[in-house]
């Protein structure tokens, strides 16, 4: 009895020997199933979150160049409807007003010589030499001159008499209109751009919360392969092929994901660098431009020149009038007709030297704000472009940095799996 009890004993003594270490067996498949898969999970959270912060910096950069290249388009609609109203008030208005009194001047000199050739006819009627109808014709001349001449007089008297002309009115709606949607394309640029910074300051955190996490995840880990490489075999073999298979699967996974993301990252770098390129160039050469005369102005000294000749034959064909007629070869009618050509002609060729004067002074005024404003504007384009590459090229190395390490890490974890590869037992 005291044999048996004996034997029972030391039976019951390597049961107690051999049962921790079958339990110390499952416990390491499933310490190692549960904390290596919880470690790269971590580190893959880790890795996209900076990634996120890659790419949220590069589309913020992005969205800020889209906002101030239609800021800048914007402003300068701005400076052109400035430049009209200013070009109107300060030179314009008056050349208005010099061709209304030029058209009075004409218009009632035509009066003049209608109301003559009225009383002639007047006289020609009553002997009997010319109709009627001939006689009812020039009053009818007489009266729509008159008619005219009146009309362009209340014209001047309203243009002077108002302190803000139609034509004004309108150029000042047009510029108060183009000043509001630049106050409003601001407030949308201001508001978006805040939530963008405060998503990527958001992002940021998260990031840093994730490395904390994944250092105190690696230092377990770290003690995790010290406590397998400690280990015999385990008793499951099919657990641990199983995870060596996903864990393969895995990392072709990343290598694939990398080389996709390395196709997609160079078309869009080039596709920036392409812009950078394009905006280098814009700003040279407005660097190298050189101002000329704008079509208009050269329109307008042609229209000068033109008047001048204009004035030149008008002056010939008055000058022979007049010794013709005091030959009596023609009629004072037919004099005063040359002479009226004349008169138009030289108030043409004042009206237009005035207004390529204004015209002239105010387009180089406003061609050279603009030059400025577009040379600034190339500049800082540029500036962004830059930046925007250069943080494009960031966000590539990020993108593919991160899929060398996601597989560096599961070829460590795959490589303490292997090391403590299940046998088959005895």
């Amino acid at each position: 009895m005291f044999y048996a009890s004996g034997r029972n004993v030391g039976i019951l003594i390597a049961l107690l020997a051999w049962i921790p270490s079958i339990v110390i067996g499952q416990n390491a498949v499933d310490v190692r199933t549960g904390q290596w898969q919880v470690y790269l999970e971590t580190h893959t959270q880790w890795i996209q979150s900076r990634q996120l912060v890659a790419q949220l910096t590069v589309e913020h950069a992005q969205a800020d160049f889209d906002w101030r290249s239609r800021k800048a388009s914007a402003e300068r609609e701005l400076l052109v409807h400035e430049h009209q109203l200013k070009a109107y008030q300060e030179g314009l208005r008056e050349v208005r007003l010099t061709a209304l009194k030029n058209e009075i001047v004409v218009i009632t000199e035509r009066v003049k010589q209608a109301k003559v050739r009225r009383e002639w006819s007047v006289k020609l009627a009553n002997r009997g030499l010319i109709s009627q109808k001939e006689l009812e014709a020039d009053e009818i001349a007489v009266e729509r001159l008159v008619g005219q001449l009146q009309s362009k007089k209340d014209e001047l008297k309203l243009e002077e008499d108002q302190q803000v002309s139609t034509t004004e009115a309108g150029l000042i709606a047009a510029r108060e209109k183009a000043r509001e949607a630049l106050v409003v394309l601001e407030q949308e640029g201001n508001h978006t751009r805040k939530n963008r910074q405060a998503a990527l300051k958001a992002q940021q955190a998260e990031t840093m919360r994730l490395q904390k996490v994944l250092e105190q995840k690696q230092v377990e880990f770290q003690r995790l392969r010290e406590f397998l490489e400690r280990q015999e075999t385990n008793s499951q073999p099919e657990v641990n092929r199983e995870q060596i298979q996903e864990l393969e699967e895995d990392m072709q996974a990343s290598r694939l994901a990398e080389k996709k993301a390395r196709t997609t990252t160079n078309t869009e770098t080039e596709l920036w660098q392409q812009k950078l390129k394009a905006a280098t160039l814009d700003l040279s050469t407005l660097e190298d431009d050189v101002q000329k005369p704008s079509l208009e102005i050269q329109e307008q000294a042609a229209a000068v020149q033109s008047a001048q000749e204009k004035v030149n034959q008008s002056i010939q064909n008055e000058s022979w009038a007049d010794r013709v007629h005091k030959k009596g070869f023609i009629t004072q009618v037919l004099y005063e007709k040359y002479s009226l050509e004349l008169l138009e002609a030289r108030q043409q060729l004042a009206y237009q030297q005035q207004k390529l004067e204004v015209d002239s002074a105010l387009a180089l005024q406003h061609a050279t704000v603009l030059r400025d404003f577009d040379l600034r504007t190339a500049r800082v384009a540029v500036d962004a472009l830059q930046e925007i590459a250069r943080q494009q090229q960031s966000y590539v190395q990020t993108m593919l940095d991160s899929h060398r390490e996601q597989t560096s890490r599961q070829q460590d974890v795959l490589a303490v799996l292997k090391q403590v590869q299940p046998g088959t037992g005895d």
